[in-house]
């Protein structure tokens, strides 16, 4: 490579933020190479509904070939028990696309752009220069909280967004496509005795376990998705600004909670941010401890408000007493839930 030739960028993670950016520094014609440490399609513990994804993060990083038969979802129903506590619609339609499909589409368009993608390769999650870390989420052994997700066919639905509210947990379906169904839900490790557990179907325990037993009786009537089920430990949703930025982006960098919908759409305006001063980088117009700073002032800028204000309102959906609170504003509409909407995206 001749010294007026662009370096290479290395992508440690194939999720969104990272097939996202490597995609993003094509368009500049920046080299890449992507490690993923698993394979394409692959299902993730996902919710599988992307709100307010902005144009200028669709273009920067050539998504919209990829969204383009994603379904549009606007109602959405919360429930407590098995009561409908309350009923609104979105300030504008959340797309909603599986992971096992859209990862498989930007993997193929990367490639097909000249990137750079291996499968099966499991690299060191150390910082380095040139290299931006997109690896999922932290774990964090102490972190009680407990991810499942499972696809569903013949399951009717009381609108576009169902979540439900329980013991220390929450769950939300939505419709996804060859009219199928995305179960993804929040558990806490603790809600299940395993001395006591009445079935053998994980998914069907921890609802149990967090009183939710009238949704698992509504999966004994649909159809589970072969291999779709799927789950993840020690997910950890505090709001906590690195001290040292080291390249982390996406979810490797910080985890909204679920319940907001914003995850994919965060995993991928965290990587359009990051395409910019990557591109100078790489062009040789600045150094890697500028490009560094430069990513995280905007990360902190645009994203970090988001992450403090969805942690705050987190321990509202997970604690019994705040639930019955949160849903008693809303069931007499008083709770502002496009203001809500709004903080949040």
């Amino acid at each position: 490579m001749s010294p007026s030739s662009p370096r290479l960028v290395e992508i440690i993670g194939g999720g969104l933020a990272g097939l996202g950016l490597a995609l993003g520094l094509r368009q500049a014609d920046i080299p890449v190479v992507v490690h993923e440490a698993g394979r394409y399609p692959r299902h993730r513990v996902c919710g599988e509904f992307i709100t307010s994804l902005d144009d200028r993060t669709i273009d920067r990083l050539a998504l919209r070939p990829h969204l383009h038969d994603a379904l549009p979802a606007t109602s959405v129903t919360w429930f407590r028990d098995r009561t409908l506590v309350h009923r609104h619609d979105l300030p504008e339609p959340a797309l909603c696309l599986s992971r096992h499909t859209l990862d498989q589409r930007l993997a193929e368009a990367l490639i097909a752009a000249g990137g750079e993608l291996h499968t099966d390769s499991r690299q060191p999650l150390q910082p380095a220069e040139g290299r931006v870390i997109t690896a999922g989420r932290r774990p964090d052994s102490q972190s009680p909280w407990i991810g499942l997700k499972l696809h569903l066919a013949a399951l009717p639905l009381a609108a576009d967004l169902e979540l439900h509210l329980g013991r220390r947990a929450y769950v939300g379906l939505t419709r996804i496509e060859k009219d199928q169904v995305n179960l993804c839900g929040l558990f806490h490790r603790d809600n299940i005795d395993p001395a006591h557990r009445t079935s053998s179907d994980v998914i069907v325990n921890h609802l149990l376990g967090a009183g939710l037993g009238h949704l698992a009786s509504r999966l004994a009537n649909a159809t589970a998705v072969p291999d779709s089920r799927c789950a993840v430990a020690g997910l950890d949703y505090r709001s906590t600004a690195a001290s040292d930025f080291d390249g982390s982006l996406g979810d490797h960098g910080a985890l909204i909670p679920p319940f907001t919908g914003h995850g994919m759409t965060m995993a991928f305006q965290s990587a359009a941010l990051a395409v910019e001063p990557l591109v100078a980088w790489a062009r040789r117009q600045q150094d890697w401890p500028a490009t560094l700073r430069k990513i995280d002032q905007l990360q902190q800028h645009h994203l970090r408000p988001k992450l403090r204000r969805a942690a705050n309102l987190h321990g509202w959906l997970l604690n019994p007493k705040r639930q019955r609170i949160l849903l008693g504003l809303a069931r007499y509409h008083l709770l502002p839930t496009r203001t809500v909407y709004r903080l949040l995206h």
